[in-house]
């Protein structure tokens, strides 16, 4: 019996060293790239130039501008900032934004005085709760009043598929609008999926989203009859949204949903942008989302920006960004918001402590340079998405990204510290 009493005593030993060991394991690789990433690079001066100065290639038709996390507000800021500088100077007349097609339509009609909503009620019909702020409204009322100003209109859409509700909403008003009879009905199938919890992947959904395709049939084969209806093209968008939608949520339902769901998510994403790009007829394009969207390299799928660059070459360029040091609004699983502290270990975000936000386009850079190695060797950026867990303080993997940035971006804006996300009430 004392024999047994002390091998527990001394596997109780070993277990707390092991813990204590692990601790300080985790510690070393939390602090480790932040106190490697703490020196200065020379010539970055020299490599940097201001985000108004900011230049892009003559041959670029979609520009792509990434956040490295949904929750702060220095990257939703940046997003009016960069729009303002391609509108000036590069012939951009269309902005797009990670969020449902259906959401860009009700923003695109307000902005254009088509719409008799106060920004206020467009406000409320955005669905991501991160872009109900008061950064997005400036955005969406400085394009307003551009258009107000101009012959030349700024257009609005959404390019993303995760919250189809806006969307099917327009549709079932269009068709009731327009007494289109191949809409009959179509608001009482859906009505438990809007006014419930009933899930999109609900069987009893089944034959709306038949009756949806037969609407869409419909519409394209009388275009004739219909195109002079108000929003009718991007009506045919907002059901294929839907559409589209409904199979994201199959994949995300299967056994390996998390990755097939999330990479049929960006082929799509990619493919609206592709389709959106081919109607510009001559003027470009700015898109913006999380830099996992936006780059060219993701951790666990392929990324939207991949798809992209495959149709459309060296004519789509990423603009990355990165903080040093984050406070970050993120909400846990419960929904509940809070702020949260991390530190990318990012060396080039490290230089804005002493130079400023800056403007970093990786073509520009000369060879041989120490700026030159640290955007084509592996270095630590961070990567923060739309939710938070105790592993994300504790893993590192979880919050950051150890690669080339060259291999991930044509270009980067670098922000040493980025405060929180003000929500709207």
């Amino acid at each position: 019996m004392k024999v047994l009493k002390k091998i527990g005593k001394v596997m109780a030993v070993l277990f707390l060293i092991l813990m204590l060991g692990l601790t300080a394991l985790d510690i070393y690789m939390i602090k480790m790239p932040e106190m490697r990433a703490k020196v200065k690079i020379d010539g970055i001066e020299d490599a940097a130039c201001r985000v108004e100065d900011l230049t892009i290639p003559e041959n670029v038709k979609v520009i792509g501008l990434g956040e490295a996390s949904h929750g702060n507000a220095e990257f939703q800021e940046l997003k009016l900032e960069v729009l303002k500088v391609l509108v000036d100077k590069y012939n951009v007349d269309c902005f797009a934004m990670e969020m449902d097609y259906g959401e860009g339509v009700i923003i695109n009609d307000y902005i254009n005085g088509h719409s008799g909503m106060s920004i206020d009620e467009v406000m409320s019909r955005i669905s991501f709760p991160i872009y109900r702020t008061e950064d997005i409204r400036d955005l969406i009322e400085w394009m307003k009043d551009y258009n107000l100003s101009h012959v030349d209109k700024l257009s609005f859409y959404g390019f993303d598929l995760q919250n189809p509700d806006v969307d099917l909403k327009l549709i079932l008003d269009f068709a009731a609008d327009n007494s289109i009879v191949e809409g009959e009905g179509l608001a009482e199938i859906f009505e438990p999926y809007l006014n419930s919890d009933v899930s999109f992947r609900d069987t009893g959904l089944s034959e709306g989203f038949e009756m949806l395709s037969s609407l869409e049939t419909a519409l394209k084969t009388g275009r004739e009859a219909y195109q002079d209806l108000y929003n009718y093209e991007r009506i045919l968008e907002c059901i294929e949204n839907v559409l589209r939608a409904r199979e994201l949520a199959a994949r995300y339902d299967g056994d390996n949903g998390m990755v097939e769901g999330g990479q049929y998510r960006d082929m799509m994403m990619a493919l609206k942008v592709i389709e959106l790009s081919e109607a510009l007829n001559g003027s470009r394009m700015m898109i913006t989302g999380h830099n996992g969207h936006i780059g060219y390299a993701g951790n666990f799928t392929r990324t939207m920006g991949s798809f992209i660059r495959d149709e459309l070459g060296d004519s789509y360029y990423a603009i990355g960004t990165d903080y040093f040091i984050t406070y970050c609004n993120m909400p846990s699983g419960s929904g509940r918001r809070s702020n949260h502290r991390f530190v990318s270990g990012d060396i080039l975000a490290y230089q804005a402590k002493m130079i400023g936000t800056y403007y970093l386009d990786f073509s520009m850079v000369s060879e041989g340079t120490e700026v030159y190695r640290y955007i084509h060797e592996p270095i630590y950026t961070g990567s923060l998405g739309e939710g938070y867990s105790i592993r994300n303080t504790i893993l590192q993997d979880t919050v950051r990204i150890y690669c080339e940035p060259e291999y991930l971006y044509d270009a980067m804006i670098l922000i040493y510290e980025c405060t929180p996300l003000d929500l709207l009430p």
